[in-house]
């Protein structure tokens, strides 16, 4: 597997491992999820303001030109930030699986329509299969079931909430492709991610007095958040905005295999055929040919 696609992946496989711990921390800790989004940046941000300093050291370069890039920053940071308050929002106002559906399935969509403009990425045949079969099968694996709740007009608000996350999580993506030309990519995520904690800091809520409740947020937000961003930014520096957003697709894949694995779910016929398609789409993104000139040419 190529090297971006290589390392978006394993920033989804982290990314995966979050659901269970969030729901710990909701379940068993009396958090809410706006307070479990906001303790994720806020402990992710010292971990990757301190790679971002050693990138710095390792690299000869200055300190992040704030003045110079502060409006694609804090279009980062509120992009990140929105996401979360967007799709935590949408998940009490319309069904869950609806909600994940619209943010997870329409934010490659949105990116790659917006990539072939904004920095003329190709969509190939390649690519448009890949798009096409992770799409598909992450519709499969969250459950068709969710389809219903696209229709159901006591649930618009929730709908367009998670529209809106989407819309968020693609315009991250692209702002991340647009620094990553111009800025070293940890200092681009650690300079959004510490705006995204400062705008999420009205959600702050403490746990109770419980070891396994801290270790819980420590994990959260240094494994499946910093050290999962830092992958992705180097993935996304290697690779197009269009296909990182077809890879990161294999993050719900993730948490549904830790799910059969840990606390003994089963998956449905329908499941496994979206798994399939899920690979499927990542074998064509890994493969040699159109892609891989497509990815040179548009790299910065």
């Amino acid at each position: 597997m190529r090297g971006g696609i290589k390392w978006v992946c394993l920033a989804s496989v982290l990314w995966g491992t979050a659901g269970l711990v969030g729901k710990g921390l909701t379940a068993d800790h009396g958090l809410d999820p706006l307070a479990v989004a906001a303790w994720r940046l806020l402990v992710s941000s010292p971990l990757l303001l301190f790679a971002a300093w050693r990138e710095g050291v390792r690299l000869g370069t200055p300190s992040p030109p704030l003045r110079t890039h502060a409006g694609w920053f804090l279009l980062f940071g509120l992009a990140v930030a929105g996401y979360q308050l967007g799709y935590f929002s949408a998940v009490d106002r319309t069904m869950v699986a609806t909600a994940t559906l619209l943010a997870v399935c329409t934010a490659p969509l949105f990116v790659a329509l917006v990539a072939r403009w904004a920095f003329g990425e190709r969509l190939t045949f390649r690519v448009a299969g890949a798009l096409a079969f992770g799409v598909f099968g992450t519709i499969l694996i969250i459950g068709v079931d969710g389809l219903a709740g696209l229709v159901n007009p006591r649930w618009w608000t929730g709908n367009a909430l998670a529209l809106a996350a989407a819309l968020c999580y693609g315009g991250y993506i692209l702002v991340g492709k647009r620094l990553t030309g111009e800025l070293p990519p940890i200092r681009i995520v650690a300079v959004a991610f510490t705006l995204g904690a400062v705008f999420l800091l009205p959600f702050l809520r403490f746990p109770g007095p419980s070891w396994e409740a801290w270790g819980m947020i420590l994990y959260l937000g240094m494994v499946p958040t910093g050290v999962a961003y830092m992958f992705y930014i180097a993935g996304l520096n290697r690779t197009t905005a269009t296909q990182a957003s077809i890879a990161a697709l294999l993050e719900p894949l993730t948490a549904t295999l830790l799910a059969v694995f840990l606390l003994g779910e089963r998956l449905s016929p329908w499941e496994w055929v979206g798994a399939f398609l899920l690979f499927l789409s990542l074998f064509l993104l890994a493969s040699p040919g159109k892609v891989q000139r497509q990815e040179e040419t548009s790299s910065p």
